[in-house]
């Protein structure tokens, strides 16, 4: 059976030639519908498309893939009834390559295909975020300090007014923010420069004309005009029977007042009026025998008209026209200089992802720009023509999220400068919430309003029908944005065009008798009212309750919390929902639910533990708090020690940790030790002390001694101060161990190696929640890894990188452990459910009030208006807000104010059957009624109690939070909907009843139990401890590369050292095929591990400087270098050393930083020491072989000879194996320990340079490990050249060849060492 289309769905459908714009309300199938459209255009018998002749724009990579999936299945269909079809046959093999893409991966694609036409290399690199904001850092100080070194009178006043305290951060904050602001515009240096000048006024004329002044203008007269009203209202009341008659020559006369202030259309006049008003003196009321209601309410209406005028006069009429005039003149030097200095740094920052052949999601935007538009004319360049040739048509996605830079760039690849149309928009002005991403709704409704809804070249579509949720929410919905949403504060005027329409069919509430009992039924019931169990809710607690003093509950989140822990267990026994199935009604599960918060920070994790608390599963994806997390932390804390020892709060927060595990009582003992000097030189010198006495004297161990008898009559004192130096020794011998590993450690095997040899992993993983923990942890190994790919490197920028995540907000949100089809509560932004429905929806944070921070900084930005700067004057140390700025800051204040309606839309439409709104007031009760007093007020003055009509604008647009949009709004239809305030001792009396249920259920799940069958529960042990009795074939790994015997080495070494056995070294398996450049840098990387040394070592040469302090570590370089030079290097050649380096670097062989860092001079002296001539003489023959790469097969018995038999993997695993596999790995190790014969081992290595002569193989290994003597590189890579060794005799076996010598060559020691 076909699908059902409404008429204005079947018009989205065939219409064709034309732009269109599709106005979809929520739930109304648009996607649906596009896909259709999509089908039809390709499968059209008279003019068939190939689908890659079409552009589909969505918003996210998820919505791209899925309208891929939703066509490729369509054609599959059409497929099934026209087999064979060649056309259908051809969509199906192109769909793979359509553009059906977000817009940044369209820009990639343009970028990528035509980076000629921009001189842009080609292997260009999306930056990673973290490695942007450095480089910003970075770029950003350079500039600053540019300008410092010669500061220009301008740029000092700018310091001087904007600088705060001792730093500049303020600066760098307006800077970056500008900047950020400017890149979502098409040509960013242009929209700077349109500013600059809008500060210069002469008179009140042209300040009365200033386009960033007539917004606040409009918005002082929408205000006056509802203070009309408010004074009409008053004057209504004065005018019954029982009004106070009295007060009405004064009301009048303050009507006549404002009647003639709306009039007014000039700022300058208005301020003029204002500051000259004047109010009559109200009448005496003694011997007043009205009604004494009617008497205050008429004082409150006057004296609220009052406040608002005063709050108008305070905010924007603060001095003369002619003191702003002057303030604006000397704030545009200001303006100039922030302006030069964001297009400064814009042009530094440019230069320097040049030079790192780095990118951002901004620039790929802006090159593609660049190579389609030409900038002076802003007309399309041929690139664009061609794709203008290839698109058919293109089609954007939720096209209300769309900004300046995205729509320049669709209509430039457009047709129509060609004069046909063929643009297809789809989307929701009342869902585009993403303003804070840069987004510009206005862009639709520039089309929304041009557009004809008959038939025309460019048409508008409107979906009304919401084929989403029940009639009930549909109708709340419309109801609340009747009265709050309209052209004046949202820009969109929400009337029957707007509203929604119940398209879906839902089966109806059977009558029954309610089988919960009095108290649900009494839940049911508002206002004496009975309910329908699908009508919405709103539930409010009072925060000012006295009950709720010196309770858990006085915090806000925590009592909106358990009010809606108690809501969702009666929903659970009372609430019927839809099965998507069957489509009958059944009992609500846990999984039906989800709760919607406008900001998670701070509610959901109040949210989840009171849920949690009460019995109800609930989980919650946050998007923030990952680097707070203990583990993390910890881990952190200890990367910066290592970093930088000399940091107190690192040092005590690691010392404190399980890492090294001292007590508080004990931590205090360390830092009583000097207390004159900071915690971590105290620690440090102590720590080092120790650590010298420890080859001297033993340090006792407390515990042992105990055991023994000893210290029997020890002070406890002493007990503590021996034990915190016990601790304190054992983790500095670590310490100092793991320090020599980071100058070359990658930093996610530097984590690993932490998280071993502490112990720290395991610890975690044994922690409660565990597997969240290690999930974290695993986190930061990913992220750690992601950071070696950028173009820094080393521990300090890592923590660097680390810091400006944290600086900037950028937080990932901790591992989500939790599945979809988990029946849990789930807990989630208003902003992350977008596009996703549910059968109940409870919004919870009602409450809370609006962030308006941005208003409030020292610059405001606004895309048409401008720039709003403070007046500053650093000198006299005096600061005023421009007239400017707070009116821009005003129209951002209503844009945002409109944002947050749009919020609240997407947050309602998201409820299929059941939506419940949830918030805290402050003296709830009271706040109730005067709302309701309101709402009696407009809709006697409007002659009207319910309908479309709007609440007033100042109500509107003096909204704190939503409540105060939804109150007025639902109050305004009587007892149409019901609003319960829930009482504390309600919350109390349930919190006893719901302990009393669970103590309940916990005595039955005992005696269940203990009633279970012996030899049924005796069966499940034995068939759970079952174990695999091969288990070592499982940890014995089946491929090694060489460079894992130094590991060995070094490990045996690191744990000689230790007073304990500390787990191994964690290795990760070598993949079969590695390139050979990947293999020379992992083990020129693990050769540099040992170079460390301690802060005493001789400085780096002069030449060796010059590289910049943020490239690669220079010991693992300088390997590198080394490798490299010696591999291309002709010793046959009559050229010299230097000439040879010469043209390595001109053939780009080798860089000039790997020039720099090789010494000339060492590598002569090899190529005339008698080796050099040996190896010069085996080239002329053919007989010299360098970075030459094998694989070899060893049998068990062969690799015990180099430490990899299947004991030593058995012992290297032994930390990380389970205790119960342990016991039966013991019970069975004689039939584990058994090995094929035929069972084989690779080995893969690569051998530096090897030369053949008449009586055998000379192996040659280059080192730049930084040692004091030969033995040390003999100790090291003695076995590593042995194996090399009995490599090449098998190689060359067939010629009865074999290995005469093993020769080190240590360019650090200048010699020649031999292995026997």
């Amino acid at each position: 059976m076909g699908v059902s289309w409404t008429t204005e769905q079947q018009q989205v459908i065939d219409l064709r030639n034309r732009n269109i714009l599709v106005s979809a309300a929520a739930g109304s199938g648009k996607t649906a519908v596009l896909v259709e459209r999509i089908v039809k255009i390709i499968t059209d018998k008279n003019h068939p498309v190939d689908i890659d002749h079409l552009l589909i724009v969505t918003f996210t990579n998820a919505a791209a893939a899925e309208m891929r999936e939703r066509i490729g299945n369509a054609i599959e269909k059409a497929l099934d009834e026209q087999p064979g079809d060649e056309h259908l046959l051809r969509q199906l093999t192109l769909i793979h390559n359509a553009q059906i893409t977000t817009i940044d991966s369209f820009c990639l694609y343009v970028v990528r295909n035509h980076f000629h036409e921009i001189d842009l290399e080609p292997n260009f690199r999306i930056g990673d975020e973290g490695e942007l904001k450095l480089l910003r850092e970075d770029v950003l100080g350079r500039v600053l300090e540019q300008n410092y070194e010669e500061p220009s009178e301008a740029f000092s006043d700018f310091v001087e007014g904007y600088a705060s305290g001792r730093t500049d951060a303020a600066l760098n904050e307006m800077i970056l923010q500008l900047y950020e602001f400017s890149r979502s515009y098409p040509w960013p240096e242009k929209w700077l420069d349109s500013f600059v000048g809008i500060y210069r006024i002469e008179n009140r004329e042209e300040l009365d004309c200033a386009e960033w002044l007539a917004p606040l203008t409009e918005n002082i007269r929408f205000v006056l005009k509802d203070c009309e009203q408010l004074l009409k209202q008053a004057l209504a009341v004065t005018q019954q029977d029982d009004g106070p008659d009295m007060y009405e020559k004064a009301v009048q006369s303050d009507l006549e007042k404002y009647e003639s202030l709306s009039k007014l259309t000039s700022f300058c006049e208005l301020s003029v009026a204002l500051s000259d008003i004047k109010y009559d003196r109200l009448a005496s009321s003694r011997g007043f025998e009205g009604d004494p209601d009617k008497l205050e309410l008429v004082k409150s209406l006057r004296e609220q008209a009052k406040d608002v005028v005063k709050k108008l006069c305070k905010q924007y009429f603060f001095c003369s026209p002619e003191m702003m005039i002057e303030q604006l003149e000397r704030t545009e030097p200001m303006l100039e200089e922030v302006v030069r200095l964001t297009k400064q740094f814009a042009d530094e920052f440019a230069a320097a992802k040049r030079r790192k052949n780095l990118v951002d999601f901004h620039d790929v935007e802006h090159f593609a720009l660049q190579i389609l538009v030409d900038e002076e004319t802003e007309k399309a360049k041929k690139t664009a023509e061609e794709f203008r040739d290839t698109f058919e048509e293109i089609m954007i996605d939720e096209y209300q999220d769309s900004n300046e830079v995205q729509e320049t760039l669709l209509r430039s690849i457009s047709r129509e400068e060609r004069g046909e149309n063929n643009i297809f928009m789809v989307g929701d002005v009342k869902q585009s919430i993403y303003r804070f991403r840069l987004a510009r709704p206005e862009l639709f409704m520039k089309k929304y309003d041009s557009y004809s809804l008959e038939e025309s070249t460019t048409q508008r579509i409107d979906l009304h029908k919401n084929f989403r949720s029940r009639e009930e929410v549909l109708t709340c919905t419309n109801d609340i944005f009747y009265k709050i949403m309209a052209r004046s504060l949202g820009n969109v005027e929400y009337d029957a065009e707007a509203a929604l329409y119940p398209g879906a069919s839902y089966p109806a509430m059977p009558v029954q008798e309610n089988p919960v009992g009095e108290k649900a039924a009494e839940d049911e019931k508002v206002s004496g009212k009975q309910i329908n169990g699908f009508t919405p809710e709103i539930l409010l607690a009072d925060s000012n309750d006295e009950l709720l003093e010196d309770t858990e509950l006085s915090d806000k989140k925590t009592l909106e919390a358990k009010m809606v822990a108690e809501k969702i267990r009666h929903l659970m026994k009372t609430q019927p929902v839809t099965d998507k199935a069957t489509g009958e009604l059944r009992a609500a599960r846990y999984s039906d639910i989800v709760i919607l918060l406008r900001s998670l920070s701070g509610w959901a994790d109040s949210l989840v533990e009171v849920l949690n608390g009460n019995g109800i599963p609930a989980h919650t994806v946050s998007s923030t708090g990952y680097f707070s997390t203990v583990e993390v932390q910890t881990v952190l804390s200890m990367l910066r020690l290592l970093d930088n020892p000399r940091q107190d709060i690192p040092m005590a927060a690691v010392l404190r940790s399980p890492m090294a595990g001292l007590t508080d009582e004990e931590l205090a003992v360390l830092r009583l030790e000097d207390g004159s000097v900071p915690f971590h030189e105290a620690v440090l010198e102590l720590a080092e002390g120790l650590y010298e006495e420890d080859g001297q004297k033993e340090i006792s161990n407390p515990e042992a001694d105990q055991k023994q008898g000893k210290n029997a009559d020890e002070k406890p004192e002493n007990h503590i101060e021996s034990t915190a130096h016990r601790k304190l020794l054992e983790f500095y011998k670590k310490y100092r161990q793991l320090r020599q590993l980071v100058p070359d450690t990658p930093i996610h095997e530097l984590i690993e190696i932490i998280l071993c040899e502490t112990g720290y992993g395991h610890y975690v993983a044994a922690m409660p929640a565990g597997n969240r923990r290690t999930a974290n942890l695993n986190m930061l190994l990913e992220k750690a890894a992601a950071y070696e790919k950028t173009s820094y490197k080393g521990l300090f920028h890592f923590v660097r990188y680390i810091d400006e995540l944290q600086k900037y907000d950028v937080d990932f949100g901790e591992a989500d452990m939790v599945g979809e089809n988990e029946d849990v509560v789930r807990i989630m932004s208003i902003h992350k459910s977008k596009g996703l429905e549910f059968p109940i929806v409870i919004v919870s944070g009602m409450g809370k009030n609006f962030n308006k921070q941005d208003t409030r900084s020292k610059m405001v930005l606004h895309p048409e208006l401008g720039i709003g700067l403070d007046y500053m004057d650093g000198k006299l140390r005096i600061k005023s807000p421009t007239i400017a700025k707070k009116a821009i800051a005003k129209q951002i204040d209503l844009e945002n104010l409109g944002e947050e309606l749009r919020v609240l839309y997407v947050a309602l439409t998201r409820a299929k059957e059941k939506l419940i709104l949830t918030g805290t007031l402050k003296d709830a009760p009271e706040k109730l009624e005067f709302f309701r007093q309101q709402a009696a007020l407009h809709a006697h003055s409007s002659g009207k109690m319910t309908g479309t009509t709007a609440i007033p604008y100042l109500t509107r647009e003096s909204a704190a939070g939503y409540l105060d949009w939804i109150l007025p709004a639902v109050l305004s239809y009587g007892d149409k909907y019901p609003v319960r305030i829930v009482e504390a001792a309600e919350l109390v009396l349930d919190e006893v009843e719901n302990q009393l249920e669970q103590n309940e259920n916990l005595t039955e799940r005992i005696v269940e139990i203990e009633a279970a069958d012996t030899q049924l529960v005796g069966q499940l042990k034995q068939r759970f401890s079952q174990r695999y009795p091969y288990q070592t074939d499982i940890l014995r790994k089946n491929k090694y590369s060489v460079s894992e015997l130094k590991h060995r080495a070094m490990r045996e070494r690191f744990e000689a050292e230790q007073e304990e056995t500390v787990p191994a070294f964690l290795e990760e398996p070598v993949t079969p095929t590695i390139p050979l450049f990947i293999q020379r840098q992992g083990i020129v990387e693990q050769e540099a591990q040992n170079k460390a040394q301690d802060a005493g070592q001789e400085a780096e040469s002069k030449a060796e400087q010059k590289i910049e302090s943020n490239t690669a570590n220079r010991g693992a370089l300088r390997g590198t270098a080394v490798h490299r030079v010696m591999e291309c290097y002709d010793f046959t050649s009559e050229k010299s050393v230097q000439e040879q380096m010469d043209a390595m670097e001109k053939e780009e062989k080798i860089t000039a930083d790997m020039r720099t860092l090789v010494k000339e001079r060492i590598v002569a002296d090899f190529v005339s020491s008698e080796t050099g001539k040996r190896m010069a003489l085996a080239q002329r023959m053919g007989a010299l072989y360098r970075e030459k790469p094998f694989v070899m097969g060893f049998t068990e018995e062969e690799l015990e000879r180099y430490g990899f038999g299947a004991g030593a993997q058995m012992i290297e695993n032994e930390a990380q194996t389970e205790n119960a596999q342990q016991e039966i790995m013991s019970e069975n190790v004689s039939q584990e320990n058994h090995m094929h014969e035929e069972d084989l081992t690779l080995i893969q290595g690569i051998i530096d340079v090897f030369w053949i002569e008449d009586d055998g193989i000379t192996v040659l290994d280059y080192k730049t490990d930084r040692v004091d003597t030969a033995q040390e590189l003999i100790d090291r890579y003695a076995t590593q050249l042995k194996l090399y060794a009995d490599a090449l005799e098998r190689v060359f076996a067939t010629r009865k060849l074999k290995v005469k010598e093993i020769l080190i060559y240590s360019f650090r020691l200048e010699k020649l060492i031999s292995i026997e």
